[in-house]
């Protein structure tokens, strides 16, 4: 016996005679998600974006990809808020680890070796909410964290004038070969209240002389603003028993500078024999002329 369809499948025009494929007929097999899957999507997608604004919010083709990429942002979010929470602890940890003298690596080193096995977050909110406790920690993973504190905390050695001196004069000397002999050098000395304050210049005195008056700053011992990468930072003050370099230890470069130096000095002694003009020279400078009251001057 012919099975018979409520209504033909669409462009199946072997399902009835006169070729039209919309023909209802009886006995239709039923669509597996019944006959209202489609608008039961559509309000799965309008579901997740009532929130939203404008046509997103109602529109089922404009609202599917809009909840698609939010939902794709949400998951990113939670992986970057368990990233941001992390280095949160890390920075509240690591705080509190130099309040008590101690490195954060050195601090989580410890207590690895001790077997104390205690996280971030409870380690920050330790550091937050109860002190004494993560102080308990530290005399156990570091006993000795308050000589270290102690050392780190001691005031920096204060060095007289005399002192900066000797230290100081000789390593611009070793830097700069021809400070006392080159005519195209000028360097002076100021006493502040700070410190002590060097100047070496290069230059011709004619560029000099162009240059100074357009920067009264540079007259003054002081850098221009613009010529500085950041004038409003902070450096950070260096020891001044790191400064003179031991023989032998010097850089590299600082050995191709002294060889080019070498050089240039052999040149203009062969240019000397030779009757042939050289590097400007100049003389009667010494070490004395540091301790000068008259600076030195391009005019």
């Amino acid at each position: 016996m012919q099975e018979k369809r409520l209504f033909a499948v669409r462009g199946n025009k072997a399902a009835e005679s006169t070729g039209r494929g919309a023909k209802i007929v009886a006995n239709a097999p039923r669509h597996p998600l019944g006959p209202y899957a489609k608008f039961r999507k559509q309000e799965l997608w309008l579901k997740y974006s009532k929130d939203y604004t404008g046509r997103q919010k109602d529109e089922y083709r404009l609202a599917q990809p809009a909840v698609i990429k939010g939902l794709k942002q949400r998951k990113w979010s939670r992986k970057l808020f368990k990233r941001d929470r992390r280095a949160l602890w890390i920075m509240r940890t690591n705080a509190n680890c130099k309040l008590h003298g101690v490195m954060y690596s050195e601090a989580i080193c410890n207590m690895k070796e001790k077997n104390i096995n205690i996280n971030r977050k409870i380690l920050s909110q330790l550091g937050i909410y109860d002190r004494a406790v993560f102080t308990n920690i530290m005399d156990v993973c570091t006993p000795k964290w308050r000589q270290m504190k102690k050392r780190k905390e001691r005031k920096p050695k204060q060095w007289s004038v005399e002192e900066i001196d000797d230290v100081t004069i000789p390593y611009i000397e070793k830097c700069v070969p021809e400070l006392y002999t080159d005519a195209t050098i000028r360097f002076n000395r100021q006493v502040k209240d700070w410190g002590v304050e060097y100047t070496v210049d290069m230059g011709t005195a004619e560029s000099w002389r162009e240059i100074l008056p357009q920067m009264p700053e540079l007259a003054n011992f002081n850098l221009p603003d613009h010529w500085m990468g950041n004038a409003n930072a902070e450096f950070e003050g260096f020891p001044l028993e790191h400064l003179p370099v031991p023989e032998g230890h010097e850089a590299p470069d600082y050995k191709q500078f002294m060889k080019k130096v070498k050089a240039a000095q052999e040149e203009d002694k062969e240019k000397e024999a030779r009757g042939e003009p050289t590097w400007p020279k100049k003389e009667g400078v010494s070490r004395d002329d540091w301790f000068s009251e008259e600076p030195q001057t391009w005019y």
